[in-house]
């Protein structure tokens, strides 16, 4: 069946149409340029780079033909999902689930899945999405497999995803939801920062990181010690009411391969390549090491993760809040001039965030000596 425009969507296809007609390209590199990690996938979940055996045809789409209504909360903020798919519904409904006092607040974004086949044939290859943007208007294209479209300004989104993207609830979280959150978040006045995030007692710690640093290996090691996973490498934090709160993206962790000497559980999976071509595990740690999943937390303190090899032990220090700015706004996006409020926002949020209590911490030892040093610190000092 032809998917056509739906009436109550025109605003979405007038945007597409805008967006079609003056789309400058931009190819990027990995995921990591909109916030998150390049995607990785392991040899025998390769459904982006083998070739398909059959093409199939495309604009037919599976399940039901019809939308229905899903609400979704992003920290704090409703979103309104119309799709055809209950496979799409569920995984979104996990994704951005609804939980605490979310009941009665105003719809901020509109999203339409549908769930198609592949497309026959695309000019973009399978190292999927490839981006397009002009000003607020994106195209993420994922080649044979959909594309989706945002209108950041009006808070809309429309896209087409192949089944079998659909399918590999990892790699549609990862590659799908991940960048629809990052896209969205800047609209809705979130700032996604470069960090981890663990949580005790509903008190979230930031573990700030340059990348290739190990925060993802730190993160994991104090959840097997006890602390909530919340994210192990990008983390938004929104402003509800008077505080701020933080928010953690279910997908995929990526370690690299010698992390099987700190987690044996990783020898029963096969390492994939990245997009950078940067061999690495990409697991869901939630699931592979039964971890308790923190969906958002307040935020408590920032720790500023330094390798230093030379450092017998960790070396703790205070970080003065002008540093931590200057750390976190050297990770974060500018955006287009079209969204001065996103900026403002982002800024103010930035601010709030500095003036929580700050930690450098260096160290040189293996992950489970810097996460027992941190465990004890933080229960005394932040979560005590």
């Amino acid at each position: 069946m032809h998917i056509g425009p739906c009436p109550n969507h025109q605003p979405v296809i007038e945007a597409i149409i805008r967006v079609s007609l003056s789309l400058l390209v931009i190819r990027l590199s990995s995921l990591c340029h909109f916030g998150f990690g390049a995607l990785s996938q392991p040899k025998n979940r390769s459904i982006l780079t083998r070739k398909a055996k059959k093409p199939s045809m495309t604009v037919r789409c599976h399940g039901d033909s019809r939308l229905f209504p899903v609400p979704l909360a992003f920290n704090g903020r409703m979103c309104l999902l119309r799709t055809n798919s209950r496979r799409v519904a569920e995984l979104a409904e996990a994704f951005f689930p609804q939980h605490g006092n979310c009941n009665g607040e105003p719809v901020c974004a509109n999203l339409v899945l549908i769930e198609s086949e592949s497309r026959k044939s695309s000019a973009a290859n399978d190292n999927f999405p490839v981006f397009r943007g002009r000003r607020e208007y994106v195209h993420a294209d994922y080649g044979r497999y959909g594309s989706v479209w945002f209108d950041l300004k009006a808070r809309e989104i429309f896209g087409n995803i192949a089944s079998a993207v659909i399918a590999d609830a990892l790699v549609f979280r990862s590659s799908v939801l991940a960048v629809i959150a990052g896209m969205l978040a800047p609209a809705l006045e979130m700032v996604a920062i470069h960090a981890g995030c663990v949580v005790r007692g509903g008190k979230a710690i930031l573990l700030a990181a340059p990348a290739g640093t190990g925060k993802s290996t730190i993160a994991l090691t104090l959840a097997r010690r006890g602390w909530k996973l919340l994210s192990d490498d990008w983390t938004f934090v929104a402003e509800r009411g008077r505080a701020l709160r933080a928010w953690g993206m279910w997908t995929s962790i990526k370690l690299l391969p010698d992390a099987t000497r700190f987690f044996p559980e990783l020898a029963a999976v096969s390492p994939g390549v990245a997009l950078n071509g940067e061999s690495s595990y990409e697991v869901d740690a939630w699931e592979m090491f039964y971890l308790e999943r923190a969906i958002d937390a307040d935020p408590a303190a920032i720790v500023h993760l330094r390798r230093d090899d030379a450092a017998l032990r960790c070396r703790v220090a205070k970080s003065d809040g002008q540093e931590t700015y200057r750390a976190l706004m050297g990770e974060i996006e500018e955006q287009p001039l079209e969204m001065t409020g996103a900026e403002k926002a982002r800024r103010g949020i930035l601010q709030r965030l500095c003036r929580l209590p700050s930690l450098e911490v260096r160290f040189g030892g293996e992950p489970e000596e810097v996460a027992e040093e941190l465990d004890a610190l933080l229960a005394e000092k932040i979560c005590g």
